[in-house]
């Protein structure tokens, strides 16, 4: 029997105020449902030094705005797309040469299946629309009813069927192609060049970074335990103060209400899901979801509805998960094994397949 978002509401009434942890003396419970980087964030922390939400939060909207962001003039990306076909070296940050460089790397390593050039084939699709607008405000809600420590690994966004969508041509497709393709970056020194009508989009990575970003300020607070979701992208650090493990409900694909199964974890881990249910529109009965095969400049048609990634790295988490699903089972899980992380996998039927070291900690529902 699968449970429910709303059942967890019950554990979340018998957990607040004051609490006393072994080890930490007294902490508190400090909570947050907020929007930053296009989705909706939950936050519960527990500590002994104060309220940190808004620090957590600023983190987010700091790292959009000041790095990530292509549509924000100022931002490193956005200056990095500004500057592409000139001939010139964009200076970037150390922390986003780093991400940059293992971006790269496993886009190289999935064979293509990751790009963080497959701007000009996203824009064309106009996937941003598809989740603009009143979707946050419906996610919102939904997220509202999940009680806040027992977070889901994914967002759901749906777009408004109202909006008017045109599925690109063919011909528009291979255009935008035609501009894509990370093995013409060139990353060195602590700079990047982009060729002429190349973009760089980090949106199947911005939001694993930012539990990077969130997972190191806390640890420097010396929080006692954490756990925070940046849409399908999750982190957890310390412990409850029950002792009790964080339980991280993975979203059944075909019934958005409700979770296949519980993911039982202890200490720092990041997880990341990517599925075809988070953005997606039906024209004349064909679905088309936001995950785009960069080598086809088609939703990715790989036979699997989600992908969830569990490792020590957020970047990577938010990356494999959806290099994963570009990749089907069979090549996804080699990946994902390759870079010592665990996946799960829900296919077309609704048959989930796993990692070895992922079965310590999924409980199926």
């Amino acid at each position: 029997m699968k449970r429910k978002p709303k059942d967890f509401l019950i554990a979340f009434l018998l957990v607040s105020g004051l609490l006393i942890f072994a080890g930490c003396g007294k902490v508190e419970r400090y909570s947050m449902t907020d929007i930053a980087m296009g989705t909706v964030t939950n936050q519960t922390i527990y500590s002994k030094d104060g309220d940190l939400t808004l620090a957590v939060r600023d983190i987010m909207l700091e790292l959009e705005q000041e790095e990530l962001s292509w549509r924000i003039e100022g931002s490193e990306i956005a200056q990095i797309n500004a500057a592409a076909g000139s001939g010139v070296y964009t200076p970037v940050s150390d922390r986003l040469y780093k991400e940059l460089g293992i971006l790269i790397k496993l886009s190289e390593d999935s064979g293509g299946a990751f790009d963080i050039s497959i701007h000009p084939v996203a824009a064309l699709w106009n996937i941003d629309a598809w989740a603009a607008g009143e979707n946050l405000e419906e996610e919102e809600n939904q997220a509202a009813e999940i009680n806040l420590e027992e977070q889901t690994a994914e967002e759901s966004t749906f777009l408004d069927k109202q909006q008017s969508v045109i599925i690109p041509s063919r011909e528009q497709i291979a255009l935008a192609l035609s501009h894509t393709g990370y093995e013409n970056l060139s990353l060195t020194d602590s700079s990047i060049m982009l060729p002429k009508d190349m973009a760089l989009d980090l949106g199947a990575a911005g939001k694993g970074i930012a539990c990077d970003r969130i997972a190191a300020y806390l640890k420097e607070q010396a929080v006692c335990g954490a756990v925070i979701s940046v849409g399908g992208s999750v982190v957890t650090i310390g412990k409850k103060p029950d002792g009790t493990p964080w339980q991280i409900g993975i979203i059944d694909p075909r019934d958005t209400s409700s979770f296949i199964g519980i993911l039982y974890l202890e200490g720092e881990n990041f997880v990341s899901t990517s599925g075809d249910y988070e953005r997606y529109v039906e024209v004349d009965g064909v679905r088309y979801h936001h995950i785009l095969n960069p080598a086809t400049g088609y939703p990715a048609d790989s036979g699997v509805r989600s992908v969830t990634i569990l490792c020590d790295s957020g970047i990577l988490s938010d990356a494999l998960s959806t290099a994963c699903f570009v990749l089907g089972v069979e090549e996804g899980m080699a990946l994902a094994e390759s870079y010592g992380a665990q996946a799960l996998f829900v296919d077309m039927e609704g048959n989930i397949s796993m990692t070895d070291g992922m079965k310590q900690f999924f409980k199926e529902k």
